[in-house]
């Protein structure tokens, strides 16, 4: 059906007016209905780190891929937040205290405690996003499982399926950096309404984006996050610390280094500021932030 002069032009009149204002509109056309949406109407999220371990020494040569063996740095163990006006996102689970003790992490504090203290429950808590399936990061989804028991846990399937099906992950390189009870928890819940497997990039809610960013891991993800100051970046082992993206240098847990470089890309093109992208185990990210508690930094 052809469109009259006048339709046009209060159509394109409405357009621009939703694009300037930043509000949504729906009109009738050929009776199919259309939206116009601005991408300015996305809410804004705080981004808190909180360190459930930590420092602990490490090698230079292993936060930074090769640098220098005979100097010493430190890392922290995160897990993070980010807060919204009615719902609190947690990204990555950590580790329970006897694994922790275990692996020699000093200063331990249980994350979930943390959480509770920040202002997480049962109810606000309703997405667990799992960067990637290091013991680290994932060893606490047990008893995450049980303080959130509404939330639902996001993964990439490649890691997903890399860490329980594949047989190659159980050989000496992989097996030292994750623990099979983590594993077996997160294999559990697939084909259940908790876990969500995601392919590749993904918004999961307005203002909340995932990212398959490859390299470190076969499915690591980052989680691009609208903040006051743009696009903020929780990227969790896509670097260790800082200066992997300020000096394009990975940390020495390799899977795949060129597609870590393929992934450092993207996150910097994404983020709107190089300060924004917050990396793993960077102990300034407690140190020069401003403390809410003893163990929690607001980063953005």
């Amino acid at each position: 059906m052809a469109l009259s002069r006048r339709d046009f032009l209060v159509g394109s009149v409405v357009a621009l007016g939703a694009a300037a204002m930043g509000e949504r509109v729906s009109r009738a056309r050929d009776g199919q209905k259309y939206e116009v949406e601005s991408t300015n109407t996305a809410p804004t999220y705080e981004i808190y780190a909180l360190k459930w371990a930590g420092p602990v020494p490490r090698k230079l040569a292993v936060v930074l891929w090769w640098e220098d063996w005979n100097k010493d740095t430190e890392m922290n163990y995160y897990v993070w937040a980010i807060k919204g006006k009615d719902e609190i996102i947690v990204v990555d689970t950590g580790s329970y205290l006897s694994l922790a003790d275990e692996r020699r992490l000093t200063h331990y504090v249980n994350p979930i405690e943390m959480l509770a203290s920040f202002g997480a429950s049962k109810t606000n808590v309703k997405k667990v996003i799992i960067t990637h399936c290091h013991w680290d990061h994932l060893a606490g989804i047990e008893m995450f499982s049980q303080a959130f028991p509404e939330a639902v846990f996001y993964i990439q399937k490649k890691e997903f399926d890399f860490w329980t099906k594949n047989p190659i992950a159980k050989r000496a390189p992989f097996a030292k950096v994750t623990v099979e009870k983590s594993i077996r928890a997160i294999s559990q819940m697939e084909g259940t309404p908790r876990l969500r497997l995601i392919s590749g990039d993904a918004k999961i809610m307005p203002g909340i984006e995932l990212m398959l960013t490859p390299g470190h891991t076969i499915g690591l993800q980052a989680v691009a996050v609208n903040t006051v100051k743009g696009t903020a970046i929780v990227a969790s082992d896509c670097g260790f610390v800082r200066e992997s993206f300020e000096q394009d240098i990975p940390n020495s847990v390799i899977t795949d280094l060129v597609a870590w470089m393929g992934s450092f890309d993207k996150l910097r093109a994404k983020a709107s500021s190089i300060d924004l992208i917050f990396p793993g185990h960077d102990v300034r990210m407690l140190n020069d932030s401003p403390k809410v508690a003893e163990t929690v930094a607001r980063l953005v």
